[in-house]
């Protein structure tokens, strides 16, 4: 056994010991807890729903139900203080002793006669609290359009700063840029859990939105429990949790043979003690949509644009998780125990960029993953403790046998000395990749102004496949994938939360330190001499975020970041088959600053604006072609640049809303190794866009309970180019907003207009049906490598809430 597998075995028995240790002492250390349980009426003994009921000693509370009825779990024994302040009610405050004896409450509101007494209560949702903390949060409320035939890439595509360019139609590879950061400076958390182990089972491209409550768009600095090696931010995917019981169902269809189906269920017993859920979306779309192609005739061999339709392009994907617990126990506040499995086939149609066809290329992907997550709260909820685990084993596999080439109209032509399309000596390449995964989280409320907090993530990768038409090593014969490959990496995370000045300043401030190590064998391609080695790379970064409250409605918010990104296991091992390995990869290292502004009048208008300045060397580039017929990873550009964000939403009239923004960044490298390039745009990156939305809402169209939402969306996307062109080439107008680049060359992606329009009907409250048409002009639209999207397509969706 290598030391690096050693190591990797010791840190996961620790982290189970630890985890065994933590539930031990919980159990002892935490006194027992209770519920109190009641309900709300007024004075004619008529029960009052969505009152706010409150224990003020520790500042939990509930909302009363349609019945009102209220619960407020993990109480310990002793004496509280019950209040509740409500428009048109005398304030309610009585206290009351909890222990196992505690009844059920009864609590009459009187009515509030003299107005000018009035007392209103204002709340903040989980979706403002998190836009509105010290660290620059994009939220995207995704159950406010959760009834809507929208994916995850287009409503992230319609904020400021943010940027996801496809490969295709669904299911196809996702790139996301968050204020010019792209790939994998960019990190996915599902509930503040890295997303590694899901591989690709969970990704934004194709999750429905339906299955979560919102997503948390990280601009720069990340929290402290979302442990990562990002540089330019972090997506966090948040699971439905808002109401106690509920069954949902959605179905959508759509344009190129679409359909997408998503269930999700939860339930709770009355005691909130035990709890079930199960979430599950299947995914399917033939992608057949047309393209301009070069097609080669077959007479004069020359290339020309046509028109075609694609056709192995299809998209599958199935995923299930079911998950069970306990809540509210002496020794855990959740105990969360789940099973996930999914399965992706995805038909190649194309490689990187669209210049040639393939017609029979195809990935699959699959696993089964258990995992475990515990929660409690120790020593009057000052100590929390969030553990995560999990240990599971990724299948993927990648098929290239054609045995000849087709053309763009789908014929095939023999050609017995050529294997693959892709490559021509072929792939049938079967690889496994095993994860451990831990993810440690403690926060300790030192006083009421300052909280501590301390993450970790552990992860342990090994690879191990095989591929008879793969690369070899040169004496031996040695298919590259059959030697287990090894890649340990852990972030440690420590910070400081402290809220000064009654709560006008907000101050975070972060220490990280990321390691991680390699074993594996290698072989010099020129000697074949094959040897062992190991590597390892220690790096520390350091993050401050402050928050400044100008009055209860604007603040001011700036922050700043040294941070580290450790290379990736496949940018260091390669694939085995066209991507060479290298194992002398240094860690990306980057400097970061945002600088923003936010207020809002509660009536009808929200404005942000921020600016951010970035710097980044030692940037990690697929560099091809090396060694004749291969692509490896290298350290090979420093880009640093500046942008401005700004995002405006308007309430034009009671039932009419407007929303806009705008993206602006300036990319460029200096101290290029190819000094031609230094100041040049970033290739590849979009430097201006913008969105505009407008969405009309009507009430008792039909019913007394119907609604009806008029939906409108304008994309605006600047010219861009897929390669470096000389600055003095590029448009010459204000930071070349207006005007074309004085360059011909056919790799410029041309400006883009996306129009999109439709409505949502609601009969009932549970009930809703929605109609969009995307792109609706037609419009021939560009993506990541000037690869072809879809054009007009049309998509309907039904919703149906059962709780």
């Amino acid at each position: 056994m290598s030391l690096l597998t050693a190591e990797s075995t010791l840190f996961k028995t620790l982290i189970i010991s630890y985890l065994i240790l933590l539930i031990s002492i919980s159990a002892k250390a935490q006194e027992a807890t209770f519920t109190i349980a009641g309900d709300v009426k007024d004075q004619k003994g008529i029960s009052l729903p969505g009152i706010l009921v409150v224990v003020e000693e520790l500042n939990k509370a509930s909302i009363s139900d349609i019945n009102g009825k209220f619960e407020i779990a993990g109480i310990p024994e002793g004496k509280y203080t019950v209040v509740i302040q409500n428009i048109g009610y005398k304030p309610y405050k009585k206290l009351i002793l909890v222990n196992k004896e505690t009844g059920i409450l009864s609590i009459p509101l009187e009515e509030e006669i003299i107005e000018t007494q009035v007392i209103t209560i204002e709340g903040k949702s989980k979706t403002q609290e998190a836009k509105e903390q010290a660290i620059k949060a994009e939220v995207i409320d995704t159950k406010a359009v959760k009834v809507q035939p929208v994916s995850l890439n287009e409503l992230m595509n319609r904020s400021a700063g943010i940027r996801i360019r496809q490969t295709g139609g669904l299911g196809s590879t996702s790139n996301l840029m968050i204020n010019g950061y792209q790939g994998k400076a960019i990190k996915y958390f599902k509930d503040g859990i890295p997303l590694d182990y899901l591989g690709g089972g969970y990704d934004i491209s194709f999750v429905p939105v339906n299955a979560l409550e919102r997503l948390e768009v990280y601009k720069g600095v990340l929290p402290v429990n979302l442990g990562a090696d990002a540089l330019g931010g972090a997506v966090n995917m948040i699971s439905r949790k808002s109401l106690p019981r509920y069954a949902e169902f959605s179905y959508e269809l759509g344009s190129f043979n679409t359909h997408r189906v998503s269930a999700n269920a939860f339930y709770s017993d009355t005691a909130k003690k035990i709890f079930i859920g199960a979430d599950v979306f299947y995914n399917h779309s033939d992608n057949d949509y047309k393209v301009i192609a070069d097609v080669t005739d077959e007479i004069s061999s020359t290339r020309s644009p046509k028109e075609v339709r694609l056709f192995h392009n299809k998209f599958t994907n199935y995923y299930g998780e079911v998950y069970g617990g306990v809540r509210n126990t002496k020794w855990a506040d959740e105990l969360r125990i789940g099973l996930t499995g999914y399965w992706i086939n995805r038909e190649n149609q194309y490689g990187s960029n669209m210049s040639q066809p393939f017609g029979a290329s195809v990935n699959r992907q699959y696993s089964v993953i258990p995992t475990l997550r515990y929660q409690k709260s120790l020593f009057k909820n000052r100590l929390h403790i969030d553990q995560f685990l999990v240990i599971n084993t990724i299948h993927s596999q990648q098929i290239d046998t054609a045995h000849g080439y087709y053309d763009w109209y789908g014929n095939f032509t023999s050609a017995p000395h050529k294997i693959g399309e892709q490559r021509v000596q072929g792939i049938y390449a079967k690889q496994n990749f095993s994860y451990f995964t831990s993810r440690t989280n403690l926060s300790y409320v030192l006083n009421p102004k300052h909280k501590i907090e301390f993450n970790a993530v552990y992860t342990a990768l090994s690879r191990v496949g095989n591929d008879p038409y793969g690369v070899k090593f040169k004496n031996s014969g040695t298919d590259i994938l059959t030697i287990p490959a090894y890649y340990n990496k852990a972030i440690f995370a420590v910070g400081l939360h402290s809220k000064i000045y009654k709560e006008n300043l907000s101050n975070i401030f972060i220490i990280k330190h990321y390691h991680y190590s390699t074993s594996y064998v290698d072989g010099d391609y020129y000697t074949g001499v094959e040897k062992k080695g190991s590597s390892s790379k220690n790096r520390w970064g350091i993050a401050e975020a402050i928050k400044l409250m100008v009055n209860q409605n604007s603040f001011f918010r700036l922050s700043g970041e040294v941070a580290t990104r450790l290379p990736g296991q496949d940018e260091i091992f390669g694939d085995g088959n066209t991507n060479l390995s290298n194992f002398e990869l240094k860690p990306e290292k980057s400097v970061n600053f945002n600088l923003g502004f936010r207020t809002h009048n509660k009536d009808n208008l929200t404005l942000e604006v921020n600016t951010f300045y970035r710097i980044t060397r030692d940037l990690i580039l697929r560099v091809a072609p090396v060694n004749f017929l291969f692509a490896q990873y290298q350290n090979i550009e420093n880009v640093k640049g500046v942008g401005l964000e700004t995002d405006v939403n308007y309430n034009l009239l009671k039932w009419l809303r407007i929303n806009g923004n705008f993206t602006y960044q300036d990319y460029r490298l200096f101290n290029s190794s190819q000094k031609e390039f230094n100041g040049n745009r970033l290739k590849n990156t979009p430097y201006f866009f913008a969105n505009l939305g407008l969405s009309g809402q009507f009430n008792k169209v039909i019913n007394d309970n119907d609604k009806l939402t008029i939906l409108c969306y304008y994309t605006f996307v600047k010219e861009y180019y897929l390669d470096y062109i000389p600055k003095d080439q590029e448009p010459q107008s204000f930071l070349g907003l207006w005007g074309r680049a004085q360059y011909s060359t056919p790799n410029i992606i041309p400006d883009q207009h996306i129009l999109t329009g439709g409505f949502t009907y609601s009969p009932a409250y549970k009930l809703s049906f929605s109609f969009l048409i995307k792109n609706m002009t037609n419009s021939v639209l560009y993506d990541n490598y000037k690869i072809q999207n879809a054009g007009r397509s049309f998509h309907i969706k039904v919703n149906y809430l059962l709780k």
